[in-house]
């Protein structure tokens, strides 16, 4: 998992931050590309600094042997095109083998998915040529490297000519900076804890062990990627550039297509401009785009043989809901839609966590009740001593924070205490993730 550690929140994002802000706006872009390097060395250490700057390098030398006239060789072009691709892709992969946390292969994964764009749009002649340098500010920019998002040349491009530093982008950076700090420390880093602690004390789950042990899962994959884009949005957003948001509370989906659009909206949208053209809209088109997507996600993230299928299992869902009427899944009422979602994700999910064929049996055979349906006593003890934490994590899947605004934004005296108690409560969050980092870091 992508989890900050105190040096790199108390010195090296300040100062970045801080630089970006005052010097000059042409000088700008090479301050948070340096930063974007110190973040990448900092969570994942030499070998994934290594591999950053080796696919920056590499995607740079494939553009610049793109046919640069038009009417060049197609099939010269197509080749070149996709043995770049390939090779993008590629180094994620060797992170998973030399990086320790699975989660410190995002920042490649969203490169690779960047510098894909960038080639296929030179390929087809819709951008220029870049120079390295610019090029290295444009991929090594130190939001996007925390969740995302994966920008073209051209939104980037747009991005920092409408980029508007002010006061209020400076107040609104920090508050969705300091939720999206407290969400990763405070929220993925206990369920974290937690999730070891309930795999490696139980031998034989029980039913309501191992649909818990699940929840937790999902709790510290989606706050840690969560929190890691809110950190990155916040970060620009100070600096005047405005990230489209990365999550939009996927639990109120009412179908699988928009829980997972709504839970990486920014990956769903480069799914769209890039393996839409490539591969089209047809039934066979769809399924072949899904198996790829979800197929890799679940190898790069997954534990062997339960990631691929965990994959496999996706995209069939995807495909044969793409497959069933609109209208005639429109008549079930949300609230059923939601719940089955929800459960389906779930059941799922506990591939992700699987490495073998064995597992996946020890694992389906607890989750549907072989070995009893009562909680253990060793997951009541830890249930007891993480229930705030769990209960905090579930009221956080829902737009709380939305749902207030919109209730009081037409009441003068209702509006001002919400943003007192805002102020309060994002002070009390910084505090709480400072504490929570200060003892990670004394411990570890």
């Amino acid at each position: 998992m992508i989890l900050p550690t105190l040096p790199l929140v108390l010195y090296i994002l300040p100062a970045v931050t801080v630089l970006t802000l005052l010097i000059p706006p042409k000088r700008k872009p090479i301050a948070l590309a340096l930063g974007g390097l110190c973040c990448v060395w900092m969570t994942g250490g030499f070998p994934a600094l290594t591999l950053l700057m080796s696919m920056i390098v590499s995607a740079w030398l494939v553009l610049r042997l793109l046919p640069v006239q038009q009417g060049a060789d197609d099939r010269r072009t197509k080749l070149r095109m996709y043995a770049g691709i390939s090779l993008q892709f590629l180094f994620p992969v060797l992170g998973k083998v030399l990086l320790p946390e699975r989660m410190q292969i995002i920042p490649l994964l969203l490169l690779a998915m960047q510098n894909t764009e960038y080639i296929c749009d030179r390929a087809n002649k819709r951008v220029a040529i870049p120079g390295l340098f610019p090029f290295f500010c444009y991929s090594a920019e130190m939001p996007r490297l925390f969740a995302g998002p994966p920008l073209s040349s051209d939104a980037a491009a747009a991005m920092w000519q409408q980029r508007k530093q002010s006061a209020e982008n400076l107040g609104s950076g920090a508050a969705v900076y300091i939720r999206g700090l407290f969400q990763v420390t405070c929220l993925a880093m206990p369920m974290q804890q937690l999730h070891r602690a309930m795999s490696e004390l139980i031998v034989q789950k029980t039913l309501l062990d191992e649909w818990l042990t699940v929840i937790v899962y999902y709790f510290m994959m989606y706050f840690s990627l969560k929190g890691a884009a809110q950190i990155g949005q916040g970060i620009a957003q100070m600096c005047g550039l405005i990230y489209p948001e990365s999550f939009d509370s996927p639990i109120l989906a009412g179908t699988h297509y928009g829980f997972w659009t709504r839970f990486m909206a920014p990956f769903s949208d480069w799914t769209k401009r890039v393996l839409l053209p490539q591969f089209g809209d047809d039934t066979g088109s769809y399924l072949t785009r899904m198996l790829l997507i979800f197929c890799s996600i679940g190898l790069l993230f997954g534990s062997g043989i339960g990631g691929l299928l965990w994959g496999i299992c996706c995209a069939l869902l995807l495909t044969g809901e793409h497959l069933l009427n609109p209208k005639w899944i429109a008549q079930i009422p949300i609230a059923a839609r939601r719940v089955v979602v929800a459960v389906t994700v779930l059941i799922f999910l506990g591939m992700l966590r699987c490495g073998s064929f064995s597992e996946l049996f020890t694992f389906y055979s607890g989750f549907f009740g072989e070995h009893g349906l009562a909680m253990s006593n060793t997951t009541g003890y830890l249930i007891k001593n993480y229930w705030f934490i769990i209960l905090l994590s579930f009221a956080a899947l829902f737009p709380v924070r939305k749902t207030l605004t919109k209730h009081t934004e037409i009441h003068f005296v209702r509006r001002i205490a919400a943003e007192m108690l805002t102020v309060v409560l994002e002070f009390a969050m910084l505090a709480m993730s400072m504490a929570e980092l200060m003892s990670s870091y004394l411990r570890g």
